[in-house]
């Protein structure tokens, strides 16, 4: 596809979330007690057409130190304060309600933190229960470029290339073992009406607590399903998934327990936060303008023991928040699990090079903030993965997986204000 140099590539068919609705094999179900954000799309987080004072990732970054968070910052967001005692368990009745198919009933599908409730069920999944799931598997168009008008209206989301288009690049296989190349990515497993599903999701710091970080970053799209449903159910993750990468996506699922399928165990969510504009305005099928604050956090425990995943893992990444725009960035790096053809999930991918901007909104310039933009034909399954790059020595996760036109690119959203909102009610609930 041609590169537009004077005036923004618009297409009229955005690109949209690639949730893999295919089972993957995880251990059982537990509670994921769930907080909902309500911060409003803002015009002053990185509008479409602003662009970063840097040069790129590796210049002299206008904002003193890099922003990870550490300064404690706000954890209040928007109007909405975190709420106290949200109920982590059913009981007596209900329990054995939702343990003998409860669950399964999204008719009442919980929104709000205090409705939400996702005990442990052991034995939860099996591999019946996962080859079943297959058939959920959602298939998604592409994003078609349609001409170079900078101007829009309506209501119908529309999505701009300001910096023109991206060049493809094939995916290319991480390196084995995980654990040594990409210790802090892995698998995200969750259920959805339609049946199990997967996406991809990777270790952060915790502030609160230096060193033995329990949380996860992911994408909004992997939790909950926007404004049409709900938080998704039976949430775990498993960090450096099919480790030595030896085994097909088949084999991996029904020796899920080995060593080398799930090195470090399986981390069920008991908390998760993602944006209230994603909740209001998001859709896990289609891309619209709340793709922008597509991000989540989950805090999670381990099945056993009592160390951190941050311990067992040996590492996690620091987040940068406000990085510089996606016109600026020459050197970012995107991992992910995907999992529709022609791949099958039970591989880690990368891409790697220079970023530009994607932009969605209702008209242009737009309001909302643009998006990072890298070639890349990683796919469903691949949602959630981390973006990562180099500053001074030190690498951050600057994004996450969110859309795709399943052939030539991806996007994650650029993590300004909200976001650290987000990452930082995670970490205070627990601190």
């Amino acid at each position: 596809m041609p590169s537009m140099s004077s005036k923004p590539t618009k297409s009229t068919n955005p690109a949209k979330p690639f949730i893999r609705r295919r089972g993957i094999a995880a251990a059982a179900a537990v509670i994921a007690a769930v907080m909902v954000t309500t911060t409003a799309c803002s015009k002053t987080e990185d509008e479409g057409t602003k662009a970063s004072a840097s040069s790129n990732a590796e210049s002299n970054v206008d904002t003193g130190d890099v922003d990870t968070g550490s300064d404690g910052g706000d954890s209040k967001l928007g109007d909405f304060k975190l709420p106290e005692g949200v109920p982590t368990e059913l009981s007596a009745d209900a329990l054995a309600q939702w343990k003998n198919g409860g669950w399964q009933d999204f008719g009442t599908w919980a929104s709000k933190a205090e409705d939400f409730a996702n005990p442990y069920i052991e034995d939860f999944w099996t591999p019946e229960r996962i080859a079943e799931a297959k058939e959920n598997m959602a298939q998604l168009p592409s994003v078609a470029e349609a001409g170079t008008a900078a101007k829009g209206g309506g209501k119908t989301t529309q999505a701009w290339m300001p910096d023109g288009t991206v060049k493809k690049q094939n995916a290319a296989k991480v390196k084995a073992t995980y654990h040594k190349y990409a210790a802090p990515v892995g698998k995200l497993f969750f259920t959805t009406p339609q049946g199990s599903s997967v996406c991809s999701a990777a270790v952060v710091k915790d502030p609160a607590h230096p060193g033995k970080s329990n949380m996860v970053w992911t994408a909004g799209h992997c939790v909950h399903a926007g404004k049409s449903g709900g938080w998704y159910r039976n949430i775990a993750f498993v960090p450096s998934f099919n480790n030595t990468a030896k085994l097909n996506i088949t084999q991996a699922s029904n020796n899920y327990r080995a060593s080398s399928v799930s090195p470090y165990g399986i981390y069920w969510a008991d908390w998760a936060t993602t944006s209230g504009s994603w909740i209001k305005g998001g859709d896990a099928s289609q891309g619209t303008v709340a793709a922008a604050y597509d991000y989540a956090v989950l805090h999670v425990k381990p099945e056993k023991g009592a160390k951190s995943l941050e311990e067992r893992v040996g590492t996690a990444l620091p987040v940068w928040f406000n990085a510089p725009a996606a016109n600026k960035v020459k050197n970012m790096k995107v991992r992910g699990y995907p999992a529709e053809a022609q791949y099958d999930g039970s591989k880690m991918y990368h891409c790697q090079g220079a970023t530009k901007r994607f932009v969605l909104g209702y008209s242009y310039p737009s309001k909302y903030p643009a998006q990072y933009m890298v070639g890349c034909t990683m796919n469903g399954g691949a949602s959630g993965g981390p973006w990562f790059t180099s500053y001074k020595g030190k690498t951050y996760l600057v994004s996450n997986n969110s859309l795709s036109d399943r052939a030539t690119f991806i996007t994650g959203p650029r993590l300004g204000k909200n976001a650290k909102e987000v990452y930082l009610a995670t970490s205070k609930k627990f601190k």
